[in-house]
């Protein structure tokens, strides 16, 4: 058989001859770096006492975008990577390392595994009702004890812990209320090592730490034997940053392409365990939305709600911003999360504002070289999806095709940009139909096979 003969050459060259004259015509000047003005000054404003509470006198500020650093900075007595106590944020740890377990469903270990099928003593009225599930969403009856003394115990091991924290009678009944607190968690680490045959800390190391490269961190608090499984961890900016951005990946490492959790395993910590009907009996957010050791839907007091927040009671915290694909994380343990609230969720707000979610090869700008990007990765799933849906497709190039612009960083993009003329919205209209014209044709049956509707053998 012959190549296709002129009359689809034809119709496909004349829409990329289109396509490239519109490219030509909206394609940006220049490149610019992203603006961080404003999240500097915001930074710089904490250390003063602006929107906070009290001055907040040294932190860290890591920003990723589909997993590449675009902002790391270290403000007031702090330095880079300076290890931190993260308090609660060691509850996403765990949370992430019990999704782990579950996956492998080691012992026949699952989120709707009860505490008992794992620890005898626990088979006994009420006690025997509570779930891995309920116990990693502060919903299991266990009173939310933050400051219990077996937390601190370093002589003891985990199985000792849950036989201690046995002995105070339930709160409530399991899964009737919220009562933030670390020592279910706590019981739920002793089940863990009881269906795995392995240490706790054997396990992080083995499922988390290792291969996340996370060198700089450990349990702290209060042994190996014992480790606090709710609030023992200290770790760094880089290694926590890594950590969130591959539950933001889906499960998936992007430093090496490992898969750390399934997908399923991923959407159910971010899925909201608890409900509007249970009542708070203790809450440092004052919500109850919570997922698998993980907060949810927080921080829109000054802007969208972060999707996912690990936060710690000196400040120490991360959130994931999955539709912009954004990782966050403020590393300190000189001040307190309460202190510092609003302040990230500002932050969240001026990060938006300055990295645009079309902005495909992080140069500042979205413009023709990430609609290009765009066009590449069409169909996959890759740098150009703009919503984060997991697919490049048409949603990504209308979100390209809001956020067009021309760049505004620089004095010298300014100047650059007065002499050329904002798109008319009859040429992006054009520029649309054009490019969504050969893409259909690019992924049709005939143009994969050769074939044309026209063409002759």
């Amino acid at each position: 058989m012959t190549p296709p003969h002129s009359s689809f050459g034809f119709r496909h060259s004349s829409f990329a001859c289109l396509l490239t004259a519109c490219v030509l015509a909206l394609a940006s000047p220049a490149q610019a770096a992203y603006d961080f003005t404003g999240l500097t000054a915001l930074a710089n404003g904490a250390l003063a006492g602006q929107n906070v509470g009290t001055p907040v006198p040294g932190f860290e500020i890591r920003l990723l975008k589909h997993g590449v650093p675009i902002y790391h900075e270290v403000f007031g007595d702090w330095s880079l990577n300076r290890p931190a106590n993260v308090d609660s944020s060691t509850k996403t740890i765990s949370g992430a390392l019990m999704m782990s377990v579950a996956d492998s469903a080691d012992g026949g270990f699952s989120l709707d595994s009860h505490l008992a099928d794992f620890l005898p003593e626990y088979n006994v009225p009420g006690f025997r009702d509570i779930t891995i599930r309920q116990a990693f969403s502060h919903t299991s009856g266990i009173a939310g004890d933050e400051q219990a003394l077996v937390l601190y115990q370093k002589n003891i091991t985990l199985r000792q812990a849950a036989a201690i924290i046995k002995q105070t009678p339930l709160a409530y009944t399991p899964g009737s209320a919220f009562s933030y607190g670390g020592l279910s968690m706590q019981v739920a680490g002793a089940a863990a090592e009881v269906a795995t045959g392995q240490n706790y800390i054997d396990l992080f190391a083995e499922r988390l730490a290792t291969p996340l490269g996370m060198t700089s961190t450990r349990f702290v608090l209060a042994s190996d034997t014992n480790p606090r499984i709710a609030g023992g961890v200290e770790s760094t900016a880089s290694d926590y940053s890594r950590f969130m951005d591959m539950l933001a990946n889906d499960g998936v490492d992007r430093v090496t392409g490992v898969r750390i959790l399934s997908s399923a395993a991923v959407n159910e910590m971010f899925t909201r365990q608890t409900n509007d009907s249970q009542p708070i009996i203790n809450s440092p957010a004052d919500n109850n939305y919570y997922g698998v050791g993980i907060w949810v839907n927080q921080l829109a007091q000054a802007g969208p709600s972060a999707e996912a927040l690990a936060a710690g009671a000196r400040g120490f915290h991360s959130w994931i911003d999955r539709r912009n694909d954004l990782v966050f994380t403020f590393a300190t343990d000189l001040s307190h999360f309460a202190n510092v609230e609003v302040l990230s969720s500002m932050m969240h707000a001026e990060i938006l504002s300055a990295v645009p979610a079309a902005d495909f090869d992080f140069d500042g700008d979205v413009d023709a070289a990430d609609f290009s990007i765009w066009q590449t990765a069409y169909g996959a799933t890759a740098q150009g999806d703009a919503n984060n849906d997991g697919q490049t497709d048409g949603a990504d190039f209308l979100e390209w095709q809001r956020r067009f612009t021309l760049p505004t960083n620089t004095a010298a993009a300014q100047s650059r940009a007065a002499s050329v003329p904002e798109p008319a919205s009859a040429a992006l209209a054009l520029y649309a139909a054009a490019a969504m014209a050969l893409l259909a044709l690019r992924h049709s049956p005939a143009y994969r096979t050769g074939e044309s509707s026209t063409a002759r053998p």
